[in-house]
């Protein structure tokens, strides 16, 4: 399974993508990535299950969520269901122009716990959410693309104002572009035998420079990051696959297959075994992206 680095290309004089799913298509999005914060509106339809750093969560119609900056992520959800599920994905370099503070966001945007905890917030957000979908259906002119905007910083003061938590404060300062080639490096080869070590060798900066950044950017070190993205990769192969565990151990970086057992009870609290017999018949391949 490859994890996709999206190259995220905004509408024309507007500082963001949108998205909007097909009625009566399953949702499968394969797990990808971007340097952008995503937001998401299940208006109608049924549950979905959207997966981020392999954590399973479940969202049901009226629900909003967040994706924060380089957190790999997918989705799934049934056939012959009439969704109705879009979304925005800001260009990162317009808001941290915009919201210098924004480079330190942690977004908490997530659901039916979020409108519980902040529901006057939470339904500005929809509000401004379906106001932007409702005129991008128009054709654009200059005083439209006002009114996009207007909706769209509304948006974004009251996501900042309420669904951020600021990161720890640092002596780091951000190299994006470092982390994203990593990033992609371990997304294409995570089944060869690297490290933390060969990465930060082979993009010339020192382990703990590297490991400040990833935790500066991604809130994992660089080899825990690696190591989540083998396990992924394991699980895709555990539910899509009869192969066997010693084979999916090694096939995804793993040098044996006891290291993976360890390390996939770790992350799941069953052996890779035991996982499979219990979710092989619920999964669903992904076979497309947003």
């Amino acid at each position: 399974m490859e994890i996709l680095h999206e190259a995220v290309q905004t509408i024309p004089r507007l500082p963001f993508k949108f998205y909007e799913h097909d009625p009566l298509t399953p949702i499968a999005v394969k797990p990808h990535w971007h340097q952008g914060i995503e937001l998401n509106y299940l208006k109608a339809g049924a549950p979905l299950k959207f997966v981020t750093d392999g954590h399973t969560t479940e969202y049901r119609p009226g629900d909003l969520w967040a994706v924060n900056r380089r957190v790999v992520h997918s989705a799934s959800g049934p056939e012959q269901v009439d969704w109705d599920e879009f979304g925005l994905i800001i260009d990162d370099d317009f808001l941290t122009n915009r919201i210098v503070e924004s480079v330190n966001w942690q977004l908490n945007l997530s659901g039916a716990t979020s409108n519980q905890d902040h529901p006057e917030a939470y339904k500005l957000i929809r509000e401004h959410l379906v106001a932007i979908r409702k005129l991008l259906k128009q054709p654009t002119t200059d005083l439209l693309r006002l009114e996009i905007l207007s909706h769209f910083y509304g948006l974004l003061a009251t996501l900042g104002a309420t669904f951020t938590t600021p990161l720890d404060e640092n002596d780091v300062n951000p190299n994006f572009s470092l982390v994203d080639h990593v990033m992609t490096t371990i997304n294409q080869h995570y089944s060869e035998p690297i490290s933390g070590n060969t990465l930060a060798d082979e993009f010339h900066v020192s382990l703990t420079t590297l490991n400040q950044q990833f935790n500066a950017n991604v809130q994992l070190s660089v080899n825990r990051y690696l190591r989540l993205i083998r396990l992924m990769n394991a699980r895709r192969l555990l539910l899509e696959s009869d192969r066997k565990i010693e084979y999916i151990a090694t096939s995804c970086g793993f040098p044996n297959s006891k290291t993976f057992n360890r390390n996939f009870k770790t992350w799941k609290g069953m052996t890779p075994t035991d996982y499979r017999q219990a979710f092989a018949r619920y999964h669903k391949i992904d076979t497309s992206c947003l």
